[in-house]
């Protein structure tokens, strides 16, 4: 899914991924979502769950779909300069589970997944992104641990 660049040493990418934030944020705001930043810093990073992912634009969507990917990126490209950094953790398993996937595709299948399931509004979108489309592409789990039913 994500191409690894050597440019710049990632600073592209970081510099692209600090955008990511206003592109979502500020149409949530004006639908009533998510805040937008009011010039404090954040406690915590909001969750964008169904409720916020209901109201969004299809570029607003796939702008959330390239910060995650972006993250993902960022990720490889530092373990690809400093290699006892890997691990097998949860965006390790995410671009494993999301190879070759097309965002477009990711999009469809989480607006198909909150249309055919209202009752789960309140699910993070990255809970459903994991359960309809990376782990279903895994053999293990988090750690190259096996699943259990909670996975």
């Amino acid at each position: 899914m994500m191409t690894k660049r050597s440019v710049f040493p990632g600073l592209i990418l970081v510099l692209s991924l600090s955008l990511i934030p206003a592109a979502v944020t500020a149409p949530l705001a004006a639908d009533g979502g998510i805040p937008a930043s009011t010039g404090k810093p954040l406690d915590e990073m909001p969750v964008l769950t169904g409720h916020d992912w209901g109201v969004l634009t299809p570029e607003t969507k796939l702008a959330f779909i390239l910060g995650v990917g972006h993250v993902v990126t960022i990720e490889e490209n530092i373990i690809e300069r400093h290699p006892d950094l890997r691990r097998k953790g949860f965006v390790a398993k995410l671009a494993e589970g999301l190879a070759g996937v097309p965002m477009d595709s990711i999009v469809r299948t989480i607006d198909t997944y909150y249309t055919e399931h209202p009752d789960d509004l309140g699910l993070p979108v990255m809970a459903v992104m994991w359960q309809q489309l990376v782990r279903p592409r895994l053999k293990t789990g988090i750690a190259d641990r096996p699943f259990s039913g909670q996975d």
